[in-house]
């Protein structure tokens, strides 16, 4: 692998949130055109800022394309967090993690001890997911998800777990 590999994460765009959004659009749009002095209301104003702001974030979420990892020969990026080099993991291993009532399957990068790397809060504050984690759930693609697995056990030792 000569050249670096970008992957993305792949949400769903038809959501419960997009639907919250376009109801709640249409509704403040018929009550605005209906009763024209809810203009005047500053609760209206902040209703429809609520909704503005909730549109923009779910569009920034589900229209942007968001980096997950970047590999290439000599480290992996994950999400914005630092470059993590190969000679710094220790090996990689397959696990389920909880998260509230759902177990997601990850590859969890365990790296060596006292290495000169800058963590983050979240990587210093991840729980079961650990400082590095690659997820193989439905926020990548399985093709990805694949090809990661391949990519990180010929960089180092991978463990993987039983399905």
């Amino acid at each position: 692998m000569s050249e670096t590999r970008a992957f993305y994460y792949n949400f769903n765009p038809l959501n419960g949130w997009l639907i919250l959004n376009s109801v709640l659009t249409i509704i403040l749009v018929y009550a605005l055109f209906s009763c024209p002095c809810l203009l005047y209301w500053w609760q209206s104003w902040v209703l429809v800022g609520t909704v503005l702001v909730s549109t923009i974030l779910w569009g920034y979420k589900y229209l942007l394309r968001h980096r997950m990892a970047l590999i290439d020969d000599k480290a992996i990026t994950i999400d914005h967090c630092a470059p993590l080099k190969w000679k710094d993991i220790k090996y990689a291993e397959e696990r389920v993690v909880r998260c509230w009532l759902l177990r997601y399957k990850i590859i969890a990068l365990v790296p060596k001890d006292n290495i000169d790397y800058k963590y983050n809060f979240l990587q210093r504050h991840n729980g079961d997911f650990g400082a590095f984690s690659i997820p193989l759930y439905k926020v990548i693609s399985s093709e990805d998800a694949k090809e990661i697995s391949e990519i990180i056990a010929n960089k180092t030792k991978l463990r993987r777990i039983s399905e």
